[in-house]
């Protein structure tokens, strides 16, 4: 019987939440047998959980969530069984009490036995014990299933002490139909028939682990091995696949472990390593030994997908393999240092690619945006960290919903911004050395933030919490305010945080962030400056200069008026501004103008634009387009007029490189190297304004849906469904989205069926966008990314958008009580960030007033930053709608 009761009562407590478990026993061992129904979408189960007595106790208390425990047995050391009839559930704090037939005493060891049963959940929500479906070997639709442990639903799939620190060993054993394949963390120590069709899989011991590690996987699978790393490593994919398309994930797993285990300096202590394509599973998890994927990151080859997911397959697949050591081997103590495992496997993935894959200049991709998503970090930091709903990258959680709701771009993308500030300022080396120190250290345990600040001290000798603990135990980032002396030659700098809103209060701007301003001049890059005050003076050749040269700082800069003019001037000066920087100047006046505290405006940021007609290289393309897609978003909901003259301002400021690569642009030929590839493809996909190009995209299409697939490069796929889809000349009633819908329905290709679903949603008229949205939560679609794919899609556009909030509307209960966690986070940003008007604000503000607490605890966070995001548009459009339209009169964009 479940009932509310509460369960530290008589148990001494050390943590106010209540949602931690106390200290009173620690598990050293698990044994645990699973005997997954499929088809029926169930489990069975029990585990023998091993127990240290630490201190005199009456009870054992451990996580549980939506698990059915039908007996519970207490086992002494010696020998003696008890069965616990009563135990008490805790269902908000997902916790369960066991009371203890009679006092332990501390030093006492103790066995749990308990049997449960579970359900198996729908992919889409990507915790616990999941399942999805497949087309097997016999061609009938098949179940496989696989868990999702982190960060809470190991929980979901058995009874256990669910929190990172309290790692324990285990042996799993799996009951499963005999015709299936069945995997786990370690590799097989037994197998044998029990008749009924099923068979019997003992795995190996692990090591000691955190229980979100733990992980099964059952279903029909084929694999394929390298020998490149000195044990197995392995690709498994459901039988409706290719398997030989995972032959690129496969060398690239197998090179990034060696390279790993080259530059960490120690060893990857299992027997194998398993990379397994899941059907549904939404990115990638570092489960030790059984790491799984969504199909599209494993099974789709070169020739399936563009350059830039293929650069995004590699990244992902060397990111989760990071993991083994920067998660697996040395854990964060707890959810509120995160960063230590994921910043980390971020920079270890980034430093890897550099040496495997040098060509791609992976730092400057990670400093550039994309408007299309893909390999950015540097960006992500900067626009969420200026959010007011922002937080400090170690952040206090205790409740599973505020858990979930740090796996955003602050762990990942500022953690590994802030690393990368750190290897630059002791030097890559000392870095690597003090990082090597950190995991001998601490190897099979935990560590905090401090920990790491300590190894990095001993190796290089400085104080490293003095210039950077400031940048993880504080939220937010400052923009630099300079100012010019022309008669001293010197420059006056000040700091403040940086708020995209703009609305800087009192306290909101308290901290002094230790700043070292690399201020690049006509000689190289002066290091010597830095800026730990509020306001300080510098001298510098006013001729040129330019602060965070290479963009390795978390910080802006506002240059005054006059500077950014002659900046704008000296873009191309041989030997003065690198790609990072012209990147880096873009995107901080974008910033600057966006927040409005300064005089630079709307108009301002086109005619810095402007300057760019003569670049070339890609990355800052990549910028330039981010920064017209900002702009056009932020106005969407102006006049038809004005959203044509910034189309037309885009066309103008494209059209000497478009004339250049002429047909270039949709011809790719064996040989190009990715980012020859990339930069095709991202002008191609921002290209609508030249008419050429709309012309070949219909000419392709037709080539395409006539069956001549190959005539369409992967590189432009998306981008000609979504230029078909979006443009009413070229979309014929519903003839093109059916004829798309039909091959997503039948074709083989994952990078097809992917650009497929994520065009969908591009197109606007009311009855296909409830269509679209219709399919996105259908069954058709198992991925939660997929999804989202399709609403992100919706997002882009007026009547996406307002369907999208009134789908919110109207699935409100739905989406409070369903999916939860990651999922319904992402929904609800995605619904609410697109609107830029005062009204729909209001709208917004309104329909969410007394909606708080429990109702919004599993995406609260999101939510906010959806709602200052929203705020910020508003603001914008108010001050700058009149100069912008006026700028585009001027300069003969505008027709009136």
């Amino acid at each position: 019987m479940r009932e509310h009761y509460n369960p530290f009562l008589g148990q001494s407590r050390t943590e106010e939440s209540g949602y931690r478990l106390p200290k009173n026993v620690k598990p050293t061992h698990y044994d645990l047998h699973i005997e997954p129904d499929l088809e029926n979408g169930s489990f069975e189960g029990s585990v023998v959980i091993h127990f240290d007595v630490l201190e005199d106790s009456t009870s054992i208390l451990l996580n549980t969530n939506e698990i059915e425990i039908h007996a519970t047995t207490l086992i002494i050391s010696s020998g003696k069984a008890t069965k616990i009839k009563d135990i008490h559930y805790h269902e908000v704090q997902q916790i369960v009490t066991v009371p203890l037939p009679e006092p332990m005493t501390a030093g006492s060891r103790i066995r749990l036995h308990q049997t449960f049963k579970g359900r198996l959940n729908d992919a889409k929500k990507m915790s616990g014990f999941n399942r999805s479906q497949y087309i097997g070997r016999d061609g009938k639709s098949k179940w496989i299933g696989s868990t999702q442990g982190e960060p809470t639903g190991t929980r979901q799939i058995f009874p256990c002490a669910d929190e990172p620190a309290l790692k324990a060993t285990y042996t799993a054993t799996l009951i499963v139909p005999q015709d299936l394949t069945a995997l786990s963390n370690m590799d097989i120590a037994s197998e044998k028939s029990i008749g009924r069709g099923k068979k019997v899989v003992t795995f190996n011991k692990t090591p000691l682990m955190s229980t979100y590690l733990v992980t099964f996987v059952v279903g029909e699978l084929n694999y394929i091995e390298s020998n490149e790393f000195r044990i197995p490593v392995r690709v498994y994919a459901t039988p409706d696949h290719d398997i030989k398309a995972g032959k690129f994930c496969l060398h690239v797993g197998a090179q990034a472990m060696i390279s790993h285990e080259k530059t960490f300096g120690s060893p990857y202590p299992l027997p194998k390593l398993d990379m397994v394509a899941i059907p549904g599973h939404s990115g990638g998890m570092e489960n030790w030994g059984l790491v799984l994927y969504g199909e599209k990151y494993l099974t789709s080859d070169e020739t399936d997908g563009s350059a830039l997911e293929t650069q995004l397959k590699a990244k992902i697949v060397i990111h989760e393999l990071a993991h083994q050591w920067f998660g697996n081997i040395v854990t964060a103590e707890w959810w509120d240092s995160l960063w230590l495992n994921e910043s980390f496997a971020d920079w270890a993935a980034f430093n890897a690619i550099t040496a495997m894959y040098p060509e791609w200049d992976i730092w400057s991709d990670f400093v550039a945006g994309h408007p299309e998503g893909g390999l950015q970090a540097y960006q992500a930091a900067l626009v969420l960290d200026s959010n007011r709903g922002s937080h400090p990258i170690e952040n206090t959680v205790n409740t599973p919903g505020e858990i979930a709701q740090v796996f955003d771009a602050i762990t990942y993308a500022k953690g590994c911004t802030i690393l990368r500030m750190i290897s630059e300022l002791l030097g890559v080396e000392v870095f690597i050395e003090g990082v090597r120190l950190y995991l001998k250290t601490h190897a099979f345990g935990n560590a905090t933030t401090n920990v790491l600040w300590d190894a990095l001290s001993i190796v290089s000798g400085k104080d490293v919490p003095k210039f950077v603990s400031t940048w993880t135990s504080k939220v937010g980032y400052p923009v630099l305010y300079v100012t010019e002396d022309e008669d001293s030659d010197t420059i006056s700098i000040s700091q403040h945080r940086f708020l995209q809103s703009g609305k800087i209060l009192p306290e909101d701007d308290k901290v002094l962030y230790p700043v070292y301003l690399n201020t690049k001049i006509n000689q190289g890059i002066d290091e010597s400056s830095r800026l730990f005050s509020r306001r300080d003076t510098f001298a510098v050749d006013l001729n040129f200069y330019k602060l965070n040269a290479g963009q390795t700082g978390l910080y802006r800069v506002s240059y005054p008026l006059s500077r950014w003019e002659k900046l704008g001037k000296q873009l191309y000066t041989p030997g003065l501004l690198t790609t990072s920087d012209r990147v880096g100047l873009i995107s901080d006046l974008r910033a600057v103008v966006t927040a409005g505290q300064t005089p630079a405006r709307t108009s301002h940021l086109l005619t810095f634009l402007s300057n760019f007609r003569a670049e070339t290289s890609y990355f800052v393309w990549r910028q330039v387009l981010v920064c017209q897609a900002d702009i056009h978003k932020a106005f969407l909901f102006e006049s038809p007029a004005l959203l044509s003259a910034l189309s037309k301002f885009r066309a103008s400021l494209m059209s000497k490189i478009l004339g250049e690569l002429d047909q270039q642009l949709w011809t790719f030929k064996k040989g190009e190297s990715i980012q020859e590839q990339s930069f095709k493809a991202v002008l191609f996909g921002n290209a609508e304004g030249y008419e050429a190009v709309k012309i070949i995209a219909s000419y392709l299409f037709d080539l395409f849906i006539r069956g001549e697939t190959e005539a369409l490069n992967p590189n432009i796929r998306a981008a000609v469904f979504r230029i078909i889809l979006s443009d009413d000349k070229l979309s014929i009633d519903d003839d093109n989205y059916n004829t798309l819908l039909g091959i997503f329905h039948t074709t083989k290709s994952v990078g097809t069926r992917s650009d497929i679903l994520s065009s969908l949603g591009y197109a606007t008229s009311p009855s296909l966008i409830q269509r679209s949205i219709e399919l996105a939560n259908s069954k058709e679609v198992q991925s939660a990314n997929e999804r989202n794919s399709v609403f992100a899609a919706l997002a882009t556009h007026k009547n996406g958008i307002a369907a999208l909030w009134q789908w919110l509307k109207d699935n409100w209960d739905t989406v409070v009580r369903g999916e939860g966690g990651l999922l319904s986070a992402s929904f609800v940003r995605i619904c609410v960030s697109g609107f830029s008007t005062r009204e729909q604000l209001d709208e917004v503000e309104a329909f969410l007033e007394g909606k708080n607490g429990k109702d919004v605890e599993k995406f609260e966070k999101f939510l906010a930053q959806s709602l200052d995001t929203v705020r910020t548009k508003v603001a914008w459009i108010e001050r700058d709608r009149d100069d912008l339209k006026d700028w585009l009169m001027a300069n003969g964009y505008f027709e009136v």
